[in-house]
């Protein structure tokens, strides 16, 4: 019991002398930090109120952005509910009369059905037109008695309004358009917003469809939150205030104006637009007066542009409050030392005492400490639950147990975010694990998410059950003998979800060994549809749909390396309408896009194996890349042009036939016996004109 008789003595001799300058000491570089500090003090303050009056500006910011989505999203379901309406009863009146009347009867019927359906006071109306662009019902007029063309009608910002309804209802039956337009009833010119539902019409090639104005809805919505906003009110008299784009106020100095009225500074406002632009919003500092007063301040505002409203919002803090701060917290420092103090001598007064009367105690207690420690010790490190420090007597024992207890509390922490960054990737980051033969045994929350799969369906399958149906077989086969030769594999792959939605990932797959024994494979993906979709619009002709002439050009030169690479058989179609342009001269332009639409189709369908390729080449001229042999490509160039011809498409000034005919002209030779590309081009097209002097509807080979 030396050691603790030691202690006790040493513990009672220098306890009042440590703690004492330990206090003087801590009081003195106490005083000493915070002047040091005062500087921090006030720029710390400064952030802090800056943040405070971004986040109110972005709360109000957000509310107005969510209101907006509601308004859109009541409209939207308003018109969809209406035109689906307004489509079954055109439905059910050309059911009811498609063997009993005229066609033109019919449709009088439903225009004028569609025209007098009304709905009270709303001042919504239907309108149909077909999609060649003939006025039907227009503008609350019938205009079946005369040929209303409204093909090319425009709105305010250029957009061909007839045009884009008639590609949503012939491309997704139906859908929903932002426009402008006049207001049927209103005595100006003026256009206005206007959302509308379109949907197909097939019987008479129509589109029926219902919009609404949106401006008196929007005003309504506005005049609602600008009442809350000038309303609100936060930390003492800070408040927030709205001016439009064009300097008008809408609330300001905490006021909603009832008319909007110009800002008073014309200096002030140009500094909150142009902060205001920044598309993250912005800071500026400027001099205002307080609510119901008349002295100026510093004062630092945040701003952000509303563009759909062209509303600017912004909230401030004055600065006259830091220098406050500043003052109370000196105050308080002062008003702490001194407490600080009071307790320090009634302390010591009460320690000297106290050791007095423990010291003798403390020897017979050390010990039951000491082993007390110890097993709570092992016991935290086992179990991971802190120190009970209540059981445990003395400063120093406790002081050891909490530092104990911060590093628990530490590797919990750690192990916590850990866990939390688990999660994050599981949520985010497409991921599966297979066994050696392809079975998955784990995949991600964002893998399900992507695949519209459940984890449930997804354990125990091969990744089959995501294969898009047009990914060749090989295309697999490489794949596998990559990674089951122990390598990385990484590409693109084309997926299909549960729902059939396509959809595009980067892959990297990496092989999985235990003991140097291959055991399976995890992939991780990266979603990359929308990086196809624009590559998909770069290599496609707008009209057709087919591969343009720039993904031609790349194209041929890898096909035919392809060819001379593997010695295949390569074939080269390039074919033209015969007498088109007779054919545009006679029906018009709109009708010849439809002709070429029509062939394009024709193609496609004609080209759907992986090693075919259609193009639209330019104007009427198309061409088809394939891995067809001599004899194969001649049957295949036959069916393509009878089944053009028989799609008995008019053609009154055709010389060769009464129906929409084509010329073909084609090169077909063994990889390693072609010269280039620009050769192969030249003998195809010479072999289109031989076709052409054969009498056109013909085929020519080389």
């Amino acid at each position: 019991m030396q050691l603790s008789n030691f202690i006790t003595r040493v513990i009672f001799t220098t306890a009042f002398i440590s703690v004492f300058l330990a206090f003087v000491i801590s009081i003195f570089f106490q005083y000493q930090n915070f002047q040091n500090d005062k500087v921090h003090i006030r720029e710390e303050f400064t952030e802090v109120k800056k943040e405070q009056i971004k986040r109110e500006v972005l709360s109000v910011y957000n509310l107005i952005e969510h209101k907006e989505n509601i308004l859109t999203n009541s409209i939207k379901d308003k018109l969809k509910e209406r035109v689906n309406q307004a489509y079954n009863l055109a439905i059910n009146i050309y059911e009811e009369n498609k063997n009993k009347k005229m066609p033109q009867e019919i449709q009088l019927l439903i225009a004028d059905a569609l025209n007098h359906s009304n709905y009270g006071n709303d001042k919504t109306y239907f309108f149909i037109n077909s999609n060649s662009g003939q006025a039907v019902l227009f503008n609350k007029k019938i205009k079946l008695d005369t040929y209303n063309d409204v093909w090319n009608l425009k709105d305010a910002n250029g957009n061909y309004i007839i045009q884009q309804q008639s590609k949503i209802a012939l491309e997704n039956k139906e859908g929903f358009l932002n426009t402008t337009f006049v207001k049927p009833d209103s005595k100006d010119n003026k256009q206005y917003s206007k959302i509308s539902y379109i949907k197909l019409f097939e019987p008479y090639n129509w589109h029926i469809g219902m919009g609404e104005y949106i401006d008196e809805i929007r005003s309504l919505a506005q005049n609602e939150i600008l009442d809350w906003i000038a309303s609100v009110r936060f930390d003492g008299n800070n408040y927030i205030f709205v001016n439009t784009t064009d300097a008008q106020t809408l609330v300001f100095d905490g006021k909603r104006m009832q008319v909007p009225t110009k800002h008073p500074s014309e200096t002030l406002f140009k500094i909150q637009l142009e902060t205001a632009k920044n598309p993250d919003g912005g800071f500026f500092s400027y001099k205002f007066k307080k609510i119901n007063t008349t002295k100026e301040y510093d004062k630092i505002s945040y701003v952000k542009i509303y563009d759909k409203y062209n509303w600017i919002i912004g909230s401030g803090v004055y600065l006259d409050e830091v220098e406050k701060e500043l003052t109370r917290k000196e105050d308080l420092f002062k008003e702490t030392v001194y407490t600080q103090l009071i307790y320090m001598l009634v302390m010591f007064i009460l320690m000297i005492i106290g050791l007095y009367l423990t010291s003798k105690k403390i020897a017979q207690f050390i010990n039951t400490n000491i082993n007390d420690l110890v097993s709570s010790f092992e016991k935290a490190s086992k179990e991971n639950k802190k120190i009970d420090t209540q059981k445990l007597t003395y400063k120093e024992f406790v002081s050891l147990a909490n530092n104990l207890n911060l590093t628990l509390e530490s590797k919990n922490e750690t192990e916590k975010k850990l866990q939390d960054y688990i999660n994050i990737i599981n949520e985010n980051i497409i991921i599966s694990s297979t066994d050696i033969n392809g079975y998955i045994i784990d995949v991600s929350e964002a893998f399900c998410k992507i695949s519209e799969y459940t984890k449930e369906e997804l354990i125990g399958k091969t990744h089959k059950l995501v294969k898009h149906p047009l990914t060749p077989n090989k295309f697999y086969e490489d794949m596998w003998k990559t990674i089951l030769d122990g390598n990385i594999w990484k590409g693109e792959i084309h997926n299909k979800s549960k729902s059939g939605k396509s959809y595009w990932v980067y892959a990297i797959i990496k092989p999985i060994f235990k003991n140097n024994k291959l055991i399976g494979f995890t992939a991780i993906r990266t979603n990359i549809t929308d990086k196809k979709h624009v590559e998909y619009l770069s290599i496609t002709d707008e009209l057709t749909q087919l591969y343009n002439r720039r993904f031609f050009n790349k194209k041929i030169v890898e096909e035919l390396n392809r060819a001379k690479r593997e010695n295949n058989y390569f074939s080269f179609l390039i074919m033209d309408i015969d007498y088109f342009k007779q054919y545009n001269d006679t029906y018009g332009h709109q009708k010849g896009d439809i002709v070429l639409e029509k062939v394009a189709s024709v193609l496609k369908k004609k080209s759907s194996r992986a090693s075919d390729f259609a193009f639209r080449l330019g104007g009427e001229e198309f061409g088809i890349i394939t891995t067809l042999d001599r004899e194969k490509v001649i049957e295949f160039a036959n069916l393509i042009k009878d089944e053009i011809e028989n799609l008995q498409i008019e053609h009154k000034t055709s010389e060769v036939s009464k129906h929409l005919t084509i010329s073909i002209g084609i090169v077909s030779k063994e990889g390693e016996s072609i010269t280039n590309s620009d050769l192969l081009y030249k003998e195809a097209d010479d072999c289109l004109y031989e076709a052409k002097k054969l009498g056109r509807n013909s085929i020519f080979i080389l």
